[in-house]
């Protein structure tokens, strides 16, 4: 007697244990919060994780677990699907279809591609936003980019906007990838003289993005306007013409440079090198002294 009362209290138990399951698993996805922001726009931006915006989706009352939403597209095998760009509801939906929105059907706004060149110029990174989004100002960017000293730390890669992107949250994106490619690359690093900190990092790499094409080039090219500043010769390089009458590095970056010219300041290539030009080829040519230096513009420039 009490054997089949254990078992039937087992069952019991798991009966209302599988109900109770059931009935929570039922609540979380057939159910709608009732305070569903309804009209309101949700966004999802490039490097943004399922947890991440799985949370933001709870915590913003769009669904009510955000385990359930991460459960639910992992199952399905879309862990890295998610669709970028801007999101819109203009009515309640239940879990199911949030779902099915993030993953499949998309973002009412997609994101728009724009791919910023290594070594543009703030001007150039401005006229290719602006080619981008519809309501751009290349003059208010300016003056963001001028507020923020961020010449140089705009970095140079593909990024994925919102139309509506403003130009300080531009600028935020590009100098925030800088600083987070920066650290990444070159942490162990140490900035060595002639160079004295970052902001001359920043400049040499600016001028070797406009001197010289090549990874091997732009070390070569480091290693030789290293030893001009060391030896106090101006530099005299065509990328920047204020390096004619000034002794050192332009004050501000001329451009925004990537990671293999940043990487050449840091590894300069020594040579016994004082001069360089690219000849009509593309081809670069040294020398060792400035009557070399006039033989090479007469033959590979004249």
């Amino acid at each position: 007697m009490n054997s089949i009362f254990r078992t039937s209290l087992v069952k019991i138990i798991a009966i209302v244990c599988c109900s109770f399951i059931l009935g929570y698993v039922y609540y979380e996805t057939r159910t709608i919060p009732s305070n569903f922001p309804v009209g309101k726009h949700f966004i999802v931006e490039e490097g943004e994780t399922l947890r991440s915006v799985s949370v933001r989706l709870e915590e913003e009352h769009f669904i009510y677990s955000a385990l359930f939403f991460r459960i639910w597209i992992s199952t399905l095998g879309r862990d890295r699907h998610l669709q970028l760009g801007e999101y819109i509801f203009n009515e309640k939906h239940v879990l199911g279809y949030m779902v099915k929105k993030f993953v499949s059907i998309g973002p009412d706004i997609p994101l728009i591609s724009v791919t910023i060149p290594e070594g543009s110029t703030t001007y150039e990174v401005s006229q290719f936003m602006k080619k981008a989004l519809p309501h751009f100002s290349p003059d208010i960017f300016g003056e963001k980019v001028f507020a923020k000293s961020a010449d140089g730390k705009l970095f140079p890669s593909t990024y994925f906007l919102l139309p509506s992107t403003t130009e300080e949250r531009v600028v935020e994106i590009m100098t925030s990838t800088f600083t987070k490619k920066y650290k990444d690359t070159f942490s162990s690093e140490t900035i060595r003289s002639p160079l004295k900190n970052e902001n001359d990092v920043i400049s040499l790499a600016a001028i070797l993005e406009g001197e010289a094409k090549t990874k091997e080039d732009m070390q070569v090219v480091s290693g030789i306007l290293q030893k001009r500043m060391t030896l106090g010769i101006r530099l005299q390089v065509d990328a920047a013409k204020e390096t004619y009458t000034i002794k050192g590095l332009p004050e501000q970056p001329i451009n925004n440079p990537g990671l293999i010219a940043l990487y050449a300041t840091f590894h300069p290539i020594e040579s016994p090198y004082l001069y360089y030009i690219t000849g009509k080829d593309g081809t670069m040519h040294y020398a060792k002294t400035f009557e070399e230096h006039k033989k090479n513009i007469q033959k590979y420039l004249r």
